[in-house]
């Protein structure tokens, strides 16, 4: 078992121990099948959810039995967000009467066996959805030349480490050698390219270095529209996040633009009174006041 799952599990337990404590009065009341304690622990691996801020920032782990009832599916109908500790499910498109509400169990930025790989090991079952049978969108992920995209794979690891690390000053410096290098025999939205993008936004944001981030974010916004099809709380975060580099540099009619588009998908992803929600409208004032004098 590697270091993490060891670190994971002990984290799950101490919170599981909590939730004992608070909610289930101790391991008397539970039900027989329950009691094991190792048991326990594998039944709530698979239900738990991990707990994000409202622009999907991982923060920590909550276990909500009732949403442990639904469904995985890759393109799901559904959404959670969070609110604090609060999770709140929205629906993302219209859902017939009988149909059944699905979410995502994992972050869907992955393969079709990468996805599925996941599944079977943490939720032990075969993803047989629309997406994973289709495959649909596998050939545009590793499209471009196969040598290339392979040096940004191999690379990846490393620059997790370094962002592991917030040593930003170094993961900027590789991924833009590593771009410049071999990022334009593929195209933006491979999956290595994008992955990499990303975490030469994150770092540029980081050091205060904003045009280049722009630059970045611009970059991703096609392939998080083909990836992320609206509404997808994921796309409409990465428009905000544009906005509002776009809203610091002072281009603020682009900024109105790309608060507008995030604002039609967060306001059905998070609600209209979600603080995200509620900040991504008061910077689309601001633009507008600019935008009007």
């Amino acid at each position: 078992m590697s270091e993490q799952k060891k670190q994971g599990l002990s984290q799950l337990a101490a919170m599981l121990e909590v939730y004992l404590q608070q909610e289930a009065e101790g391991r008397a009341s539970l039900p027989s099948s329950c009691r094991d304690p190792l048991s326990l622990i594998a039944k709530v691996t698979c239900n738990c959810f991990t707990i994000s801020d409202g622009e999907l920032q991982e923060v920590g782990v909550g276990l909500y039995p009732s949403l442990s009832l639904l469904n995985h599916d890759c393109r799901p109908n559904c959404v959670m967000v969070f609110e604090g500790t609060t999770l709140h499910l929205r629906a993302v498109r219209e859902i017939n009467p009988e149909e059944e509400l699905t979410i995502s169990y994992i972050g869907t930025l992955l393969l079709t066996d990468e996805r599925r790989v996941q599944l079977e090991e943490q939720y032990h079952f075969t993803c047989l959805c629309q997406r994973c049978e289709s495959k649909d969108d596998d050939a545009l992920m590793l499209a471009g030349d196969e040598a290339a995209w392979i040096k940004l794979k191999e690379a990846l690891p490393g620059l997790e480490a370094l962002k592991a690390e917030c040593d930003w000053r170094s993961l900027s410096e590789r991924c833009c050698r590593l771009l410049s290098a071999v990022g334009g025999d593929v195209p933006d939205e491979n999956l290595y390219k994008l992955r990499m993008t990303d975490m030469a936004l994150d770092a540029c944001i980081h050091l205060g270095d904003w045009e280049e981030a722009l630059r970045y974010g611009r970059t991703t916004l096609p392939a998080y529209r083909r990836y992320f099809p609206d509404p997808h709380p994921v796309h409409g975060v990465q428009l905000m996040r544009v906005g509002k580099l776009q809203h610091y540099l002072e281009h603020t009619q682009d900024a109105l633009d790309t608060f507008k588009q995030a604002y039609q998908i967060l306001k059905l992803t998070h609600g209209g009174d979600h603080p995200l929600t509620t900040d991504l409208l008061m910077k689309l004032e601001e633009c507008r006041c600019v935008t009007d004098e």
